[in-house]
């Protein structure tokens, strides 16, 4: 028997042939007192139509009727069985036995439900052969022996391969509602919203069709336009209009990431602020770190305008003594802003190493260094970062006068950057300027001539070279 690729489409029980119907309905109607029928009806449909899962939803509950509050005794058989199984479970499942599999981890089931290890053996083998209707009734068992983070979202994913958005976006966000930061629970719900926008079997219940069309369309537009215009007052239109959608339609996050992408074009930060804060009111928005992230940068922007506008008042006043002062306390009042968002984004998520890299580099530009080295620190673990990491430490140490650990740090930056460009240009001018420092002349002008030879422009190495080959 070979192993069947594609995915498998769910039969409702008005579907199954009229005779079968008719047993379901006495299953259905004995759950309470007969639950041993109720299980024999449901399995001998269930060989017949495996894809049922209607059915296998009513053979679920005849399983825990009849299992009650069951016993320990007959917890630890069931999962002997289930071990046992669970050893020949992958290699019938590789031979194409994935449905003998099932039938096998339901028989388990039919005599202890609550065995976590038989269930996962049915999702296993019902995901081998795309029955996801049926491996979503496993992971909600799953979730019911244990509603921890890690099942709920397994639940969730699986809603999603068995296209169920509705489904999936209630997980999420009941995962959210506990934890705004998971990030994974994020991208399921905006996965999920997608889904329940192009399925068209929602559509009717959202609108017409030609409705939905028009409004895809209206957004390719506005994307092909914002793409290829500067023309303020095009984007000011699609604002309008996307207010417009928001009144209408609150929790469509969509619309919160469009408008303020275009506020943002348009400079008008302190409108932006008001709807990420607005999108960060809804249940998918609530635990969007996106949003997070948005609600910082303009609240930033918010100020660094203000300072704009400032400079422009000192440069028609240069003299004006309390515009300076007002450019200085602006200044500062942007550095706070950031190095206290900077904090919060490291208290709140530990491993973003873009966020200890922004934090130490902010405390460097204030000279807070000994905080500075332990961010950089951390921030070198990440590939992404860790060039800059090692730079902003080989910085750290010099300023506080180690020049032998800016040596140490800047020498393994510099093995690390394979290709002389300007990062590497970078690291290589402050090597050599620690050596410098240190009293190592030849070893320093080794290093300038090795950004001379490749880039005589760069900086004042032309001139460093120059002076060590007219003092020879």
């Amino acid at each position: 028997m070979a192993e069947q690729s594609q995915e498998i489409k769910e039969i409702s029980i008005s579907e199954l042939d009229p005779r079968f119907v008719k047993n379901i309905e006495n299953a259905e109607k004995s759950l309470s007192k007969n639950p041993d029928y109720a299980i024999d009806i449901c399995t001998t449909v269930l060989n017949k139509y495996p894809n049922c899962v209607e059915v296998r939803k009513i053979l679920r509950q005849a399983q825990y009727r009849k299992y009650g509050k069951g016993s320990p005794f007959a917890k630890i058989g069931a999962s002997a069985k289930a071990l046992m199984l669970q050893m020949k479970a992958g290699g019938m499942i590789k031979s194409g036995q994935a449905l003998e599999v099932i039938n096998m981890a339901e028989a388990l089931l039919n005599d202890c439900p609550d065995n976590p290890v038989a269930v996962k053996i049915l999702i296993t083998a019902a995901e081998a052969i795309s029955y996801f209707g049926i491996a979503t009734t496993g992971y909600q068992a799953l979730v019911q022996y244990s509603p921890s983070e890690a099942n709920l979202l397994a639940l969730a994913n699986a809603y999603i391969k068995n296209k169920q958005p509705d489904e999936a976006m209630q997980v999420c966000e009941d995962i959210l509602n506990k934890n705004r930061a998971n990030g994974e629970a994020q991208a399921i719900a905006r996965t999920a919203s997608v889904m329940k926008t192009m399925n068209k079997g929602k559509w009717e219940e959202e609108g017409s069709a030609k409705d939905k069309v028009k409004d895809a369309q209206e957004q390719l537009e506005r994307e092909r336009l914002t793409s290829s215009t500067n023309d303020d007052e095009t984007v000011a239109k699609f604002v309008e209009d996307l207010k417009e959608k928001i009144a209408a339609d609150e929790q469509n996050i969509n619309y919160y990431r469009d408008i303020c992408k275009y506020l943002r074009q348009l400079r008008r930060y302190s409108e932006a602020l008001e709807y990420v804060r607005l999108a960060r009111k809804q249940p998918l928005g609530a635990g969007d770190t996106t949003f997070e992230k948005l609600e910082q940068d303009f609240v930033v922007l918010e100020v660094e305008q203000a300072r704009d506008t400032i400079k422009a008042e000192l440069e028609a006043n240069p003299d004006n003594a309390e515009i300076k002062a007002k450019l200085v306390e602006t200044e500062n009042k942007i550095r706070q802003i950031k190095l206290n968002n900077a904090k919060e984004q490291v208290e709140r998520y530990p491993n973003d190493y873009n966020a200890r890299y922004e934090l130490g580099r902010l405390y460097l530009e204030d000279d807070i260094l000994d905080e500075a080295i332990k961010q950089l620190q951390v921030a070198q673990r990440s590939p992404k970062h860790r060039l800059l990491a090692l730079l902003g430490l080989g910085r750290a140490f010099f300023k506080g006068g180690k020049y032998d650990l800016a040596v140490e740090q800047l020498n393994v930056a510099k093995t690390e950057s394979k290709i002389m460009n300007d990062a590497k240009k970078e690291i290589i001018y402050e090597l050599a300027t620690a050596y410098e420092k240190m009293g190592k002349g030849d070893m320093a002008f080794s290093e300038f001539k090795e950004i001379y030879t490749a880039d005589a422009s760069y900086k004042d190495v032309s001139a460093k070279v120059d002076y060590y080959y007219a003092n020879k």
